[in-house]
């Protein structure tokens, strides 16, 4: 008792400071509350892979403050050509003109191969597994720069080993190498 009495300077600051560090710790976990309390925000929904984000729509500017356009007064440009199909590829004829004698396969069955994808391989010409299946080095050097963001996915995803599986209708052997179908064939 006697060191307080002739040190009590000393022990006020030691007391100060730990009062001060005892109350920032408690106060720092804290979180400070807003006057008004909002409810949580949905978490947003997480985009497809591949699929870029949508942009938010912004409302148009009526009409009326809208100053008219100029009539076009050259000829509309004419339509561009439809992509050329690699060597090797035969070109299926459009949907409309003459009905086919095989039915498109569903290319999805095979790995790393989506909506997308089928779409751009159709327009290119490519619907049957046996098409795909009978590519060379030389056909996936042509049609691979046709493919744009997908690029590399052939060789990457072994496509002609898969479509060669299922052009033979081997599901035993694809899922066995590739696992699960997801889809009959």
């Amino acid at each position: 008792m006697l060191w307080l009495q002739e040190n009590w300077i000393v022990a006020l600051v030691v007391a100060i400071v730990a009062i001060a560090l005892v109350w920032w710790l408690f106060a720092r976990n804290r979180p400070e509350m807003p006057d008004e309390v909002a409810p949580p925000a949905a978490p947003e929904k997480p985009a497809k892979p591949l699929e870029p984000k949508k942009p938010d729509i912004i409302a148009a500017e009526p009409a009326r403050f809208k100053k008219p356009e100029p009539a076009p007064t050259a000829p509309p440009a004419e339509p561009p050509a439809p992509p050329v199909a690699a060597p090797g590829i035969e070109r299926m004829p459009p949907a409309d003109a003459v009905p086919s004698a095989q039915p498109a396969d569903n290319l999805q069955l095979m790995k790393g191969v989506g909506p997308k994808l089928v779409t751009l391989l159709n327009s290119l010409g490519i619907t049957r597994f046996e098409q795909i299946a009978a590519w060379t080095e030389e056909d996936i050097a042509a049609i691979d720069p046709q493919l744009g963001t997908f690029q590399g996915r052939i060789t990457r995803d072994n496509w002609v080993d898969q479509a060669g599986y299922l052009a033979r209708k081997d599901q035993a052997g694809f899922e066995a190498k590739y696992g699960a179908l997801g889809g009959t064939l």
